[in-house]
């Protein structure tokens, strides 16, 4: 088995690489320069790996060189005004690691599903999100209010859901809490179904530390080997992960071109690739937090599947159940409980996940938004209701 030296090692490695997720090319002359920096910056971080760990990548190098270079490719094509050429080249890069990340999807915290949350701004003077339907995609009657955002395409309605109410709120910009409004998800996580299954970008330095402890001093071989193939993987995955997680350099400008890469591998989400969604770490904490609230920082991207002139998409309403939205005002009375920054249906509070926001009032008054759906599934779990059953039928919405 691999030494307690060795580990330590590769595991500071490793997290120096989740060090720098927060990627900026602001002492580059081009994008395209700063992804070419940024690979020989991954190669001798690879280099600097012991035992098996470096065995095993640099068996696979093949793969993250060649990944990383369709990367670049299919940036420089985009830019050339050629982005059919840039959509097949990210199409391959995809068939190069679809095996590590259907592996790395199979992971996921529960084989039957999350509680996750989606949030959404009412506008000044507009009417109230009252019905679960208010708080789905936006309707296909209505695909022209799609912007282009990091996992957004220009006209193509999504479903967009944080690990946190918290989340969700930072993500909104912080938006006035008495026109916040919260509605609570169901995703079903069957693994044995390539039609759930997420792109998942997000990394797992704190649970390789755990885990690679857990399985050395318990002196399992086995589980040992799988926990150092995880990370072999998540290496594997680095130079497609970055290349999604670059901050923008110009964020108010109409066009981003740190979007074109996680753009066009959302764009790949569909029946043909088997991949359902995106996965990913939000971008939105500081430093200070980061660490300490890594868990509670994830978001979901589920493009629609099958469109339509109107309505909303079968496969995700199908697939989807959530409750009726509330505000802050719904659970302004509800005390706060938690057990290591959990409630007893596992949603993060997060007054108990970090200590510099233990008494945030906006933190607070999430907190309890949070505890008032505790409370709803436990008394309730019927609540989370599907839209089709709302609706009866298909036909009914114009599906």
């Amino acid at each position: 088995m691999q030494n307690a030296n060795e580990n330590h090692k590769n595991l500071a490695v490793y997290n120096a690489l989740v060090e720098r997720t927060k990627y900026n090319w602001d002492n580059c002359n081009s994008l395209f320069e700063y992804l070419m920096q940024s690979y020989y910056d991954y190669h001798k971080h690879v280099l600097s790996l012991e035992g098996y760990v470096k065995l095993q990548v640099m068996e696979k190098q093949d793969i993250s060189i060649e990944l990383h270079a369709k990367i670049n490719e299919v940036v420089m094509y985009y830019l050339q005004g050629k982005p059919h050429t840039a959509y097949n080249l990210m199409s391959e890069s995809l068939d190069l690691i679809k095996d590590i990340l259907v592996q790395k999807s199979s992971r996921l915290d529960s084989s039957r599903g999350k509680f996750i949350f989606r949030a959404r701004v009412q506008q000044e003077g507009g009417m109230p999100f009252t019905s679960r339907e208010d708080m789905f995609h936006i309707p296909f009657e209505k695909r022209h209010l799609v912007s282009g955002q990091r996992f957004s395409i220009h006209g193509v309605p999504s479903v967009y859901l944080g690990e946190s109410i918290y989340d969700c709120y930072l993500e909104l910009g912080k938006p006035d809490l008495d026109r916040f409004w919260v509605s609570l998800f169901f995703v079903p996580l069957d693994n044995n179904s390539q039609k759930n299954t997420l792109i998942d970008l997000t990394f797992s330095n704190q649970k390789h530390d755990l885990s690679l402890l857990i399985h050395q001093v318990k002196n399992n071989v086995e589980e040992y080997i799988s926990v150092l193939d995880k990370l072999v993987d998540d290496i594997l995955l680095w130079p497609l992960i970055m290349a999604c997680s670059i901050v923008c350099k110009f964020p108010n400008a109409p066009f981003k071109q740190e979007y074109i890469v996680p753009q066009i591998l959302f764009h790949l989400c569909n029946d043909i690739t088997g991949f359902s969604g995106v996965k990913y770490y939000s971008t939105k904490l500081d430093g200070i937090n980061r660490k300490n609230l890594q868990r509670a920082m994830i978001n979901y991207a589920l493009p629609a599947q099958f469109m339509d002139t109107s309505g909303y998409c079968p496969h995700l309403a199908n697939r989807l159940s959530l409750t009726k939205p509330i505000t802050l005002k719904s659970a302004s009375d509800i005390e706060i409980e938690s057990k290591y920054g959990y409630t007893t249906y596992g949603l993060p509070i997060i007054r108990d996940m970090c200590e510099s926001l233990k008494n945030d009032e906006v933190v607070l008054a999430l907190d309890r938004m949070t505890m008032y759906f505790n409370q709803l599934l436990h008394n309730n779990l019927d609540e989370l209701t599907q839209l089709e059953k709302i609706n009866g039928n298909y036909d009914k919405v114009n599906y």
